[in-house]
């Protein structure tokens, strides 16, 4: 049943494969529901991808309903439908799928119903509803391999009848967002300021005295009662001046020792207090170096070749005593020149 309202864009998309009649027969009735103010397109399904079709353009899709047919919707086509809609419009889509898995037995169509359910929901439609599921007759299974190309001599060795009852077909209806996908929307988080009573806001100065929901609330105390009248009594200037009781020196006033009330600074900034100089400390920096030093063996060749150098004469000879003269025995006394 094709829905259409006056004004409505219209698009259908069916295979180059369509009934010619049929297809003309609906598309002038669609053409007298939508009014000289509406429009009715057709394009071919495989060829979506690549039409000059302009976003936001149509109220209504209508996809594949034109039997027969073996045209699955790709991502790249229903993503397509996506971007030609206008926001809230409606696509209507027909498609054949497995009512049963397939053992042994290589077929274009491979998805089940609820795969392309998840297929709509991932390329961004809403509402996604499957309005029918019908299965395909044997005439319309043969009609099928006819459009893949199967042979009559396959098809009388019994192929149509191993795959019977296997196809359907599903009838999805699907909405596009009320927004564009990309869309910029301005939020504005300020919150409205909550008007509260006075009772409101003495609660809020309640506390609880035990743990469960149940405690004595008390109130806070006052903090006007912790004040006595004196501590209310505005201070005068008088008051509030400086002391003059400081050492009297040559007729001027000094600053105390440990002076807290400020003179000494100001005596300071007179230049009437002498600052000592004091005697700067230079730490002397010495380097260290962590890495040990490795004490040297020569001078102990007696020792054995552990403690002899690479050029030593006496490397590869058993250690030996100070001053010990030193020689050779076994095969090493036996002079192996030849005399002439």
């Amino acid at each position: 049943m094709i829905e259409a309202s006056v004004n409505n864009s219209i698009l259908f998309t069916a295979p180059v494969t369509v009934n010619e009649a049929s297809f003309m027969q609906v598309k002038n009735d669609t053409a007298q529901k939508v009014g000289n103010n509406g429009s009715v397109l057709f394009e071919v399904i495989e060829r979506v991808a690549n039409a000059p079709l302009g976003n936001n353009s149509f109220d209504r899709i209508y996809s594949n309903l034109f039997l027969p047919t073996v045209s699955i919707h790709t991502p790249i086509i229903l993503s397509r439908y996506l971007a030609t809609l206008k926001n809230g419009g409606q696509l209507t889509l027909q498609e054949p799928i497995l009512l049963h898995n397939l053992s042994n037995t290589v077929c274009p169509i491979s998805r089940k119903g609820e795969e392309l359910v998840s297929l709509l929901k991932l390329a961004g439609f809403v509402d996604v509803i499957a309005k029918e599921i019908l299965p395909v007759t044997d005439q319309d299974l043969n009609s099928f391999f006819q459009l893949w190309g199967v042979s009559q001599k396959e098809l009388d060795k019994g192929m149509a009848s191993r795959l019977s009852g296997k196809f359907g077909f599903i009838r999805l209806s699907a909405k596009k967002p009320s927004y564009n996908i990309g869309q910029k929307m301005t939020i504005n988080f300020q919150k409205k300021p909550l008007k509260t009573t006075k009772a409101e806001k003495k609660k809020a100065w309640l506390v609880n005295t035990n743990d469960d929901d149940e405690g004595i609330n008390m109130e806070l105390e006052d903090e006007e009662g912790l004040l006595i009248e004196q501590d209310k009594i505005k201070p005068s200037k008088d008051s509030l001046i400086r002391p003059d009781d400081c050492n009297l020196i040559d007729g001027k006033r000094k600053a105390c020792k440990g002076c807290t009330c400020g003179r000494e600074e100001d005596d300071e900034e007179e230049g009437n207090v002498v600052a000592l100089n004091l005697v700067e400390y230079i730490e002397e920096v010495i380097e260290i170096d962590p890495t040990p030093k490795e004490n040297s063996g020569c001078g102990s060749c007696s020792l054995g070749d552990a403690f002899r150098c690479s050029t030593c004469p006496y490397m590869g000879m058993p250690a030996f005593n100070e001053g010990e003269k030193i020689q050779l025995g076994g095969m090493f006394e036996i002079d192996d020149i030849d005399d002439f």
